[in-house]
Formats: C-alpha cells, sequence, structure tokens
C-alpha cells in the first residue's frame, strides 16, 4: 500500500493576472497626465504673463535691458531711436496685451498714429508706464518756454486720448547743457520747469483734469543722446507725458 507523502501540501498560487495592477496604475498615470495639459490649457492669460513677467524680473535682476544702460536715461526711447534705456518688467496696476504691452500704451499708440508717423511724438516706455515724448522743435523756440501755434493742435490731439484713460500723468521738462539766456532764466532747470507747466497748463486748457497731472524738471540732467551734437542736442530738449501705470 502506498504512503502518502509526509508534509503539507505546497499549495502554488495563481499569478496569472498581475499585469492588470501595473496596466492600471499606468492608465492612472496617463489620466493625472491629461489633466494637468488641460489644466495647462485653460490656465488664465493674464496670471500666465503675470508668471512670465516675473520670472523675466528674477532672470534680469529685475530688469529687462533692451539698451546699453551706460547713459543716463530720463524716459528714453524706443529701439533704433537711442540708446540708454531700461524698460522694468514689472507690470503692476496694468494689464498687458500682446507682447507685455499695456492696453493703455497700446491705445495711444493707435490714437496718435498720425503724430507718430510724422515724427511729432514719440511712444517711449518708462518705468512707470510710459510717456508721450513730445519733440520739442515743434514746442518751443530755443530757450522759450512759449508754445508755438504748431504745437497747440499737437497737444490737443494727446488730450483728446488722455481725457479717455483715467491713470495720473507726469509732465516733465528737459533741456540740453547749453547755458541759457541768464535775462530770462536763471538756469536749465527753470527753463524745463517752465515748460513743463507750460504743457500742463495747454492740457488742462484742452479738457484734462486738472487733478490728475503734476509737472517736473530734469533740467539737462537726463539727456537721452549725446549733448556733443545738435542733433543729439534735439533730442534732449523735450518735454515727456508720463502715463503712470504701476502702482
Amino acid at each position: 500500500m502506498a504512503k502518502k507523502a509526509r508534509g503539507k501540501e505546497v499549495t502554488k498560487k495563481d499569478t496569472s493576472e498581475r499585469w492588470l495592477l501595473t496596466y492600471a496604475d499606468m492608465i492612472t498615470l496617463l489620466m493625472l497626465f491629461f489633466i494637468i495639459l488641460y489644466a495647462m490649457s485653460t490656465v488664465n492669460q493674464q496670471q500666465y504673463e503675470a508668471l512670465s513677467q516675473a520670472l523675466a524680473s528674477v532672470f534680469n535682476g529685475g530688469n529687462l535691458t533692451i539698451f546699453d544702460t551706460t547713459r543716463a536715461g530720463g524716459a528714453g526711447l524706443m529701439e533704433g531711436v537711442t540708446p540708454g534705456q531700461n524698460i522694468q518688467s514689472k507690470t503692476s496696476g496694468r494689464n498687458t496685451g500682446s507682447g507685455g504691452q499695456s492696453a493703455v500704451r497700446s491705445q495711444a499708440t493707435s490714437s496718435l498714429q498720425n503724430l507718430i508717423k510724422s515724427g511729432r511724438v514719440r511712444i517711449i516706455p518708462t518705468e512707470r508706464g510710459f510717456a508721450i515724448s513730445l519733440v520739442s522743435d515743434y514746442q518751443f523756440a530755443s530757450g522759450s518756454a512759449d508754445l508755438s501755434p504748431e504745437a497747440m493742435p499737437i497737444l490737443q490731439e494727446v488730450s483728446d486720448f488722455l481725457t479717455r484713460i483715467p491713470n495720473s500723468i507726469v509732465v516733465e521738462g528737459h533741456t540740453d547743457n547749453l547755458p541759457v539766456d541768464q535775462t530770462k532764466w536763471s538756469s536749465n532747470w527753470q527753463l524745463a520747469g517752465a515748460r513743463s507747466v507750460a504743457v500742463v497748463q495747454a492740457l488742462q486748457d484742452y479738457g484734462v483734469p486738472a487733478e490728475r497731472m503734476s509737472g517736473a524738471s530734469y533740467g539737462d540732467t537726463r539727456p537721452v543722446q549725446s549733448n556733443d551734437t545738435p542733433e543729439g542736442r534735439a533730442f534732449n530738449r523735450r518735454v515727456d507725458i508720463v502715463i503712470v501705470e504701476t502702482q
């Protein structure tokens, strides 16, 4: 008679369906992946631009440098016009449009396009927002703070735009470094300040609320080009209407 095998009988486990666990894990990961892709595709555009601006600020030390920064700047000028300008990457208090350009600045460019094309004004980025820079040859005679007849239709068109926006406005007066007529002015500071006040008064006469405006004088301390040439001095003799966008 055959003897039974000693010890307990070994039971083999069925492992034929273990692949299902791996498959389930892969499906779960794929689902999470597509959820992340969907979330990225529906991100708020304004938040995305704010993030990209913040990253640009970090990697550029707080400034997005466009031009050589060895020259003093004032409001500066756009590329192809003059060197020396830093553009702040901060966008606090403003909505940005294409290319990081604020909605108000885009509106200014559109509203004043005829003046821009004719070279009478320039739209210039600043640390506080942007400036409508008035070419001095159309505004004042040399050494004078009296607005020329040619300046008035330009300022009226600029005023029509300014009355449609709520931003604060700073009118900055600048001069070249040539000595002033001492019988009229004590210094370039006084001449630049008088020009600033004249533009503020004209803007108010054309309907821009006085409580939104202030004036400033920089004399010859913030050239945007070299004062060694007549062309450079012409750029430096200017009045910048700064539209404040940062808080």
